[in-house]
């Protein structure tokens, strides 16, 4: 029996390290795959997990299935193609820390999966199949996928998607939102990005954009990925904020979120997907942005993921600083139109440390305009100052709710 059964893609992401003494770039080889990326993280928190996919009968696809092994993950769904390449990924490193990404897919062993190749063995035994949209870019893996995807529904497992959107990968816009909507309307789970959002919905408001997507999906729980802003969880009526863990030891960002989605399924593996209470969900997104941001401290992804006492260990620190000696002040403030909502950032960013805004149980960082507007600014909203210093007054004093 498997906790999680994950398709799609295992290839190499080529991460640039640096440059050589000529001035060309370098690039490292490590195991990669989002898919896979869940399911190494899965692994080591103990959970039992399987891969189906499709790899080169050459060196990379043979390090490939070596490392997934060697990750605690199941390679019996993992196909050997004689006549094709293992897929490779070349990732750069850009200012500000986004990627760039170019792929060698045209084909790659990936796309090339049949749906005779897939094991439904392995659907059969598990609790939860998850898969992302790289494998629905290309027939025969797209057909692979989908046929995949309904045998898990018609067995019972619940069905997790992350869009894991690459533009490079796709022919036309269109096609890739044609099906990135068939993943999100045949899910009970979804990680999806901010930016993911924002590009499938053309809404910048989180709540407008996971409303229509909760229209045109069945899914319980919607997870959204803010980056260095945290996250968000809807479960039926109910929003949830999660506070990100930054870290000024950040190297690369790649499997960032594959991690997250991971620390989401093994909590829906604890406690299932009913009666999840708001409590729940804070829990769940702790654990998730804090194994992420680990991550992000370390090169490639596949073989980088924490253990859950280091992700523990993490969480615990957190909660030492906040109860640490810093003067934390609190005070009522109002931001009830556009133009008050940017000179407020502005203002923000003149104050050194933690600056949060709280609306109830929902946590923002008071310097993120896109975060701010995710609140219901009708209301008054506490803002919370960690380190406080008597000249923050006159800064914060023309917001303060009277």
């Amino acid at each position: 029996m498997y906790d999680v059964v994950a398709l799609g893609e295992l290839l190499v992401d080529f991460i640039q390290n640096g440059s050589n003494q000529n001035g060309n770039p370098v690039f490292e080889a490590n195991p990669g795959g989002a898919p896979c990326n869940v399911l190494a993280m899965l692994a080591r928190l103990g959970y039992q997990t399987a891969f189906i996919g499709k790899v080169g009968e050459d060196s990379f696809g043979k390090m490939l299935g070596e490392t997934i092994q060697e990750t605690g993950i199941s390679t019996e769904g993992l196909v050997y193609g004689a006549n094709v390449n293992t897929t490779l990924a070349f990732v750069h490193s850009l200012t500000g820390g986004d990627r760039d990404f170019s792929f060698y897919r045209s084909p790659g062993a990936d796309i090339m999966l049949e749906k005779q190749e897939v094991s439904r063995k392995l659907i059969e035994e598990c609790r939860i199949f998850h898969f992302g949209s790289l494998s629905l870019t290309d027939d025969p893996a797209r057909t692979a996928t989908k046929q995949a995807v309904a045998f898990a529904k018609e067995s019972g497992k619940l069905v997790s998607f992350d869009p894991n959107y690459r533009e490079p990968l796709w022919e036309r816009e269109e096609q890739a939102k044609e099906a990135i909507w068939y993943g999100i309307g045949a899910c009970d789970i979804l990680k999806i990005a901010d930016n993911e959002i924002k590009w499938l919905t053309g809404l910048d408001d989180y709540d407008e954009g996971v409303r229509m997507i909760q229209k045109r999906s069945g899914a319980k729980l919607i997870n959204v990925t803010l980056g260095c802003q945290g996250s968000l969880s809807y479960y039926l009526d109910k929003k949830v904020c999660g506070k990100p863990f930054l870290s000024n030891k950040t190297i690369d960002t790649t499997g960032a979120g594959d991690t997250f989605c991971a620390g989401v399924l093994g909590f829906v593996l604890e406690h299932g997907l009913d009666n999840l209470k708001e409590d729940d969900l804070e829990g769940m997104l702790l654990f998730a942005n804090a194994a992420a941001s680990i991550v992000t401290t370390r090169k490639g992804a596949l073989r980088s993921m924490p253990g859950r006492e280091e992700v523990e260990g993490l969480i615990r620190g957190r909660r030492q600083e906040q109860t640490g000696h810093k003067v934390i002040k609190t005070v009522p403030v109002a931001l009830h139109s556009v133009d008050k909502v940017k000179g407020f950032v502005r203002d923000m960013s003149r104050i050194e440390g933690d600056v949060l805004l709280l609306a109830g149980k929902y946590v923002i960082d008071a310097k993120s305009i896109m975060g701010i507007f995710s609140l219901d600014l009708s209301h008054p909203l506490q803002l919370q100052i960690e380190g406080w210093k008597e000249e923050y007054a006159q800064i914060i004093e023309k917001y303060i709710e009277e």
